[in-house]
This record gives structure tokens, C-alpha cells and sequence, in this order.
């Protein structure tokens, strides 16, 4: 079974003062709440979490995924760099991500055509509880034009096939290798 980093808000004791106005910071607030779900995240690499349990499995939730690409990209550089020196990881960020990670995505996210690309199709499945206040009621009709937009041997493993995996749910019985959508 994973461990899943979901974002939530803060309690009111640790909320900044100048974020108390919520009527007046509704973009900010709902952008800004998956912010500690990449903290806490890459902490997960700050400390060697998965060189220490090889057999672990991370699901990041309900952050968007479309970050994920610069996000790696940025934690590989600075691993090869001198800032890096004292990161005891002993593989690149971005190689424990595509073996032990896993992140859900919104169906409005197109610039998941690009990323998926870099980070690897097995990596990524959609956010399916809706309704969601922040997101229009269009959701399904989002994720259909979503799949259209992915090359078809992404398609599946969005829609389900990686869910299962991270899950360690049984495959689909229809399943086969390289099945389009």
C-alpha cells in the first residue's frame, strides 16, 4: 500500500494573518494549497526515504501534476551540482520518482502532453473525486478531451491501468501490451 501526500489548509492557530481574509485570497489560497505537498515530497529525497525502503510507494494527490517535469528537473540539477554534494541519495531524484512514485492529475491540465513525455506515461493517473468546488462541472468531457490529447499508448495507463499498479490492484482483464484507448 503507498503512502499518499494530499494537500489540506492549515489550522487557524498556523495560518499567516495576511492570508485571513479568505473572500479576498480565493486564488491565492486554492493555487497556492498543494505548496507543502512538494515540500513534504521533497523531503522524501532530503532524507533519503527511498534509498532507506526500496519497496515504497509515494502518491502524490490533488496537487496538479504539471509540475512534476520542472520540479524534477530542478531537484536532478541541484543533486549534480555542489549544492547537492550533501544529498545522501545515491540515484538522481527523478530516478526514484519513475520507479516509486506516482501523481494524479486534473482533466484540465494540458500541459500533461508535454510532461508526460519527460517523466513517463506509468507515472500518472487522474483525480477522480469530483465534483470538486474548484473545478467546472465539465470534468469527464475534460478528461475525454484530455486522453484524445495523449499519444495512445498513454491513454489507459492515465484512465486506470496506473492506479491499479500503484494500488497493487489487479490489472484490467482486457488489458495488453500497448492497447490504445
Amino acid at each position: 500500500m503507498p503512502i499518499a501526500i494530499h494537500p489540506t489548509f492549515e489550522p487557524t492557530w498556523a495560518n499567516s494573518q495576511r492570508f485571513s481574509d479568505v473572500r479576498r485570497a480565493r486564488l491565492l489560497l486554492s493555487v497556492s494549497g498543494s505548496d507543502g505537498v512538494r515540500h513534504a515530497f521533497t523531503t522524501l529525497f532530503d532524507f533519503a526515504t527511498f534509498d532507506r525502503f526500496p519497496r515504497l510507494k509515494v502518491v502524490v494527490l490533488e496537487s496538479g501534476a504539471g509540475w512534476i517535469g520542472y520540479w524534477l528537473e530542478r531537484m536532478d540539477a541541484v543533486y549534480a551540482s555542489p549544492l547537492g554534494r550533501g544529498v545522501p541519495l545515491k540515484e538522481k531524484p527523478s530516478c526514484y520518482f519513475r520507479r516509486q512514485c506516482w501523481i494524479s492529475c486534473d482533466p484540465d491540465e494540458r500541459s500533461l502532453v508535454g510532461v508526460i513525455p519527460l517523466v513517463g506515461e506509468r507515472r500518472f493517473f487522474w483525480a477522480s473525486d469530483f465534483p470538486h468546488p474548484d473545478h467546472p462541472p465539465e470534468y469527464v468531457k475534460e478528461l475525454a478531451e484530455l486522453v484524445e490529447l495523449l499519444p495512445p499508448a498513454a491513454r489507459w495507463p492515465l484512465l486506470g491501468d496506473n492506479v491499479r499498479e500503484a494500488y497493487g490492484l489487479p490489472p484490467r482483464p482486457e488489458a495488453g501490451a500497448g492497447r490504445a484507448a
